[in-house]
């Protein structure tokens, strides 16, 4: 250019720069997955399993019920654009004796801390970095579950939808 003319510097809006922001943040996450293998969900599994094969028993034991099944499966969670999965061990119970109050009990005695009981009803803990609880003992069937930790899986890690029977025993 010549003469006192200079670049005009670009306008930019509000509307603009959120747009940007907006289409930045979506090519960013397309195709960019979590760091979380198959190998890794087998370790959440093996160790959410372990934990319902050690926990489990006793506290069904000590609410007087019996395990009427007992199964694994992974869930999926998020929004949609991020792949989460979490492992999740749930026992259908029969039998059980008691209320919210001995839940918690049960529950602490198994070792499981920071145990809460609901509004909705139920109770539940962590132990080992994993979420222990159980729907009210006082309905004609209960549940409890162990539920290992969301993980933010990378591309292309296969799904396993099936559910399994974990042997509690």
């Amino acid at each position: 250019m010549t003469g006192p003319e200079t670049p005009i510097a670009p306008r930019r809006t509000p509307f603009v720069a959120a747009v940007g922001l907006v289409v930045a943040t979506a090519l960013g996450l397309s195709g960019c997955g979590g760091s979380a293998t198959a190998d890794d969900l087998d370790t959440s599994r093996t160790e959410v399993v372990a934990a319902a094969q050690d926990l489990l028993p006793g506290i069904v034991e000590a609410l007087g019920g019996e395990i009427e099944d007992a199964y694994g499966e992974f869930r999926s969670g998020g929004d949609g654009v991020v792949d989460r999965r979490q492992y999740d061990v749930t026992v259908i119970v029969t039998g059980a004796d008691g209320d919210i109050d001995d839940l918690v009990a049960a529950l602490e005695a198994a070792g499981v801390s920071d145990v809460r009981a609901s509004p909705m009803g139920g109770a539940s803990g962590t132990h080992d970095g994993l979420t222990v609880g159980g729907s009210d003992p006082g309905g004609r069937d209960m549940g409890l579950g162990v539920t290992g930790p969301y993980l933010h899986v990378a591309d292309g890690v296969p799904r396993d939808t099936g559910r399994e029977q974990i042997a509690l025993g």
